[in-house]
């Protein structure tokens, strides 16, 4: 009968020793830092946002599964969750918190005073979420999106794209834009000789109603206000403007990609490196209240031929002059 070596290992061995292998390393995983990402939109919506942040986190060496863990958790358009989504990074005691709309910054921060928050929103000094661009203060620090400075430019070029129409209508998320807001896009509406017509969306349910009753109120055109609900649900708001015939201006070039005529706004590439590098200085030890708050530094105007000539209007050669792309 053979005999078997002394450093032969029985066969019996090598499941025992693999599955120990994974347990070893998914122990090892879960003591990696944690960066919790808490999003407005559904879990079917996180791309490209989830590939772009991973490779902008990358490029300065933090890569997910070797020296940090990302959790994305959705509010699927209820702002309301938010709360519930903060305490659970806490629970899970997360190393930073991105945050990328008001409401979930001011969730995040009443759940959380030492955690680290990163977030962006359309202005954080005037939302309260930060004290100044300069000093923070608190545990927050992050990008403000120029998005209110931005209004009455999109108004503006709104108004080129249409010179005839009288009634802009406006689609609002509440939760991201405030009275004050409103004022100042009504002094630039009047000076446009414009009236404005408003309709509110709490969530994504309201978008037909809204489009209804713009329609109904005789809105020849119309703003889609910046807001983090109303950008994460680019493909049915594209959709509603299409089947409306509405000439829409909107935030980021995604949006016009799904139907939207026209977009004035950051480029997103350049606001997810900035919250990557947000993020890479908090894991080095940097203290978010003493680390200044930035802007982005440039901007796109981005227009849609294909849904112009679907609804029915020809873009004047000075704004397609001025457009930074022009989509065919």
């Amino acid at each position: 009968m053979p005999t078997r070596s002394s450093n032969e290992r029985p066969l019996v061995a090598l499941p025992i020793w693999f599955c120990a292998s994974i347990a070893a390393l998914a122990q090892n995983a879960a003591r990696l830092p944690l960066v919790g990402v808490m999003r407005t939109g559904a879990a079917a919506d996180n791309e490209p946002f989830a590939t772009l942040f991973r490779e902008e986190l990358a490029a300065l060496g933090d890569v997910e599964g070797r020296n940090l863990r990302l959790d994305f958790r959705f509010a699927d358009g209820d702002t309301q969750r938010f709360p519930e989504v903060a305490e659970e990074f806490v629970k899970q005691e997360a190393t930073v918190i991105v945050v990328f709309s008001q409401p979930a910054a001011c969730a995040a921060q009443r759940a959380m005073r030492m955690i680290p928050i990163v977030a962006v929103a359309d202005d954080l000094v005037a939302s309260g979420v930060i004290q100044s661009m300069a000093t923070p203060g608190g545990n927050t620090t992050g990008v403000s999106i120029l998005a209110t400075e931005l209004d009455a430019k999109k108004l503006e070029i709104l108004k080129e794209i249409v010179p005839a129409a009288r009634r802009f209508g406006l689609l609002r998320d509440p939760a991201s834009s405030s009275e004050a807001r409103l004022k100042a896009i009504a002094r630039t509406a009047q000076a446009l000789g414009v009236e404005l017509q408003t309709a509110n969306v709490e969530q994504p349910a309201d978008f037909t109603a809204a489009f209804a009753s713009l329609r109904e109120g005789g809105a020849e055109a119309l703003d889609i206000l910046a807001s983090p609900l109303l950008a994460n649900f680019q493909h049915e708001l594209g959709r509603l403007s299409l089947k409306n015939k509405l000439p829409a201006i909107c935030q980021f070039r995604e949006m016009v990609e799904a139907g939207c005529l026209a977009s004035y706004g950051v480029e997103r590439p350049e606001m997810y490196a900035m919250v990557a590098a947000y993020i890479d200085r908090m894991l080095k030890g940097a203290k978010p209240g003493e680390t200044v708050a930035q802007q982005p530094s440039a901007v796109e105007l981005v227009i849609n031929l294909k849904v112009a000539r679907q609804i029915g209007i020809e873009i004047p050669s000075s704004v397609l002059a001025r457009a930074d792309e022009v989509i065919e």
